[in-house]
């Protein structure tokens, strides 16, 4: 994690935000999603959704990463969306630039989100994968998070089934073990 830096993110980083996510996709799900569904996303779009999550107060937060050059990958984070037992927290997004792929700044967003989610006295964090994403998968195992059976099929975006699966960690309240 040497060299990255983590804040929160504010409205004036939509636009970059939504470079990462859009180029995130493309990288991360070529395989498993059309490219027809992959070439229509916009940038445009998604900094308008991101510039209105970023104006509005609420209880989630985003998160970005900075390597000193630019702004390198964002982590949207807060309570749960499920209808889990009170306690739990979510990862809703967590992108990174591909060509800053596997230099830090994925485990330094999460632990800016764990460190929330202790702060909030959370007991547990989850965060949706595909399941035909072992990359993903395999980053999440690493940080400790594991499958807590939980799954989901999703037909509305492409109209092929997206099969999910829940990976949840339990969170220490010390946010030094984060």
């Amino acid at each position: 994690m040497e060299g990255v830096t983590v804040r929160e993110a504010k409205p004036g980083d939509a636009r970059a935000i939504a470079e990462i996510h859009i180029a995130g996709w493309r990288a991360a799900y070529r395989e498993l999603l059309p490219k027809w569904y992959l070439d229509a996303q916009s940038v445009e779009k998604r900094r308008d959704f991101w510039h209105g999550v970023l104006s509005r107060p609420g209880a989630s937060k985003v998160a970005v990463s900075e390597d000193g050059e630019a702004l390198t990958g964002f982590c949207s984070y807060g309570p749960t969306r499920d209808d889990d037992e009170p306690g739990t927290a979510e990862i809703y997004a967590l992108y990174i630039r591909p060509d800053k792929w596997r230099r830090g700044a994925g485990h330094a967003l999460c632990a800016a989100a764990f460190r929330e989610a202790a702060l909030r006295e959370c007991s547990s964090i989850t965060a949706w994968v595909f399941r035909d994403n072992p990359q993903a998968r395999a980053f999440y195992e690493k940080l400790g998070f594991s499958s807590d059976g939980a799954e989901r099929s999703d037909m509305g975006r492409i109209g092929t089934p997206l099969h999910e699966m829940r990976y949840r960690k339990v969170i220490a309240h010390d946010c030094s073990s984060a």
